[in-house]
């Protein structure tokens, strides 16, 4: 009898430390904004965590750290397109990573769609007792539930610290008169994280341009904030999508385990032995920050702000499915989509609604491929990028505006883009239709 439920009603500590203390072995689902995560047990222990979230992918989290660029990217999803294979074992062979780095890498990858966790509060899971022997792990670990509640607990109370000033994804950040260290300016993903910082790009927008998790880009914002090298210039009403940051939920935490030597190994991919997901950030970075400058205060009227709660939207789901499904025998599957996006915010672990969900989507993409965002055309812009700030656009806009340059195909925007694909076709072609850009044919 699998385990069903949200983590409204169960955190994500308490389901993990049942897991851990029934020694479960098993897969656990958890679904959020048709995002989705899996986390392996046996044992009682976490083996392996992946998830298709885009900017937790491989190739993204790479781009993020500064291991890559969009293009290595491009060239290489292009090579694992034609031939297959594991994504780092082809940047390994075209010289973009060592082994080394990219053991390192994908292990600190995995500790970070593990610790993300403790980001959400609004997923549906499920679990499933089930022999794991034949899951495809491609990079296993052993972590100890112990050790990851307690590097979430700490994740949680800087999340909670983060959301007293970035509590809207519209905050409009730029930068002051002083000047970050060297040393920071040397690290890759510091270095793209501050120089975004303009006076134009929203929080949302610079999370998309920096390829990396929501924890990792606003934690290293509010360090710059708090320490005064960066101060709110503006708060701007967001158009249509975005990543939407929320404030953490009270959750009642497991009282933290007596501690428990580790046996020693040198082969051993625990939390404790391994580096973990954000140390190359942590190290460098804040801690950079720290030696500089004492932490400013947080302005009162930032402390006591709260976020804005979204409307609440009463959906029938029996007539939405069906008007959906109607739209969807006429061909028309983007209007359909705009009717099952809303309904699956209020029911998003409906099974049915998933499916219909998943059918659209893929209808969709076919459709759009043939007709409306050929992957071999060319985006070029119709009006110039001065032109364009005037209009509102959304922070997915606005990421794809500054990929098109006349030269990259859709197919190489849509690989190098941090959004889910159905998402990035769906906001070309509005793109297209409100006049911003033209399709071109290659050549």
């Amino acid at each position: 009898m699998p385990l069903v439920g949200t983590l409204s009603t169960m955190s994500i500590a308490d389901l993990l430390q049942w897991l851990g203390n029934s020694t479960s072995t098993g897969v656990l689902s958890l679904e959020r904004n048709k995002v989705s995560k899996r986390v392996i047990f046996r044992d009682g222990r976490v083996i392996a965590c992946s998830t298709d979230e885009p900017s937790e992918l491989l190739g993204h989290f790479l781009v993020s750290r500064g291991k890559i660029t969009e293009e290595t990217l491009r060239m290489a999803l292009g090579r694992q397109e034609q031939s297959g294979g594991h994504l780092g074992a082809i940047l390994v062979e075209m010289d973009a990573l060592t082994s080394e780095d990219l053991t390192r890498l994908l292990s600190a990858k995995t500790e970070e769609t593990i610790f993300s966790l403790f980001d959400i509060d609004d997923a549906v899971f499920r679990f499933e007792d089930s022999d794991v022997s034949n899951e495809n792990v491609s990079f296993p670990v052993e972590l100890r539930v112990e050790d990851i509640l307690l590097r979430g607990m700490q994740r949680f109370d800087e999340m909670r610290q983060i959301r007293t000033v970035f509590n809207d994804p519209g905050i409009v950040l730029r930068q002051t008169g002083r000047t970050p260290s060297e040393q920071i300016r040397k690290n890759r993903m510091a270095r793209t994280i501050y120089d975004a910082i303009n006076g134009e790009r929203t929080v949302a927008e610079i999370l998309l341009h920096a390829h990396a998790s929501e924890f990792l880009v606003t934690k290293f914002l509010f360090e710059l904030y708090r320490n005064g090298f960066a101060e709110v210039a503006a708060t701007r009403e967001l158009a249509g999508p975005s990543p939407a940051p929320a404030t953490p939920p009270e959750i009642s935490f497991p009282s933290p385990p007596e501690p428990v030597p580790s046996p020693p190994s040198s082969t051993s991919h625990s939390a404790i032995a391994v580096e973990p997901a954000i140390a190359e950030v942590d190290t460098i970075i804040f801690e950079e920050l720290k030696e500089e400058t004492a932490p400013a205060e947080v302005p009162a009227a930032a402390a006591t702000a709260t976020p804005v709660a979204e409307p609440s939207v009463e959906v029938s789901l029996d007539s939405d499915l069906e008007v959906a499904g109607n739209l969807m025998s006429r061909g028309e599957y983007d209007a359909a989509l705009e009717i099952l996006n809303v309904t699956y915010k209020a029911h998003p672990g409906d099974e049915t609604l998933g499916r219909l969900l998943a059918e659209a989507e893929a209808c969709f993409l076919e459709k759009a491929y043939r007709h409306y965002v050929p992957p071999a055309k060319i985006p070029a812009l119709l009006r110039p990028p001065e032109d364009l700030a005037q209009e509102q656009i959304s922070p997915q806009e606005y990421f794809l505006l500054s990929r098109i340059d006349g030269v990259w195909d859709v197919k190489s925007i849509i690989q190098v883009s941090p959004i889910r694909e159905v998402d990035v076709v769906r906001t070309l072609k509005r793109m297209r239709e409100k006049g911003f850009i033209e399709l071109r044919d290659p050549g």
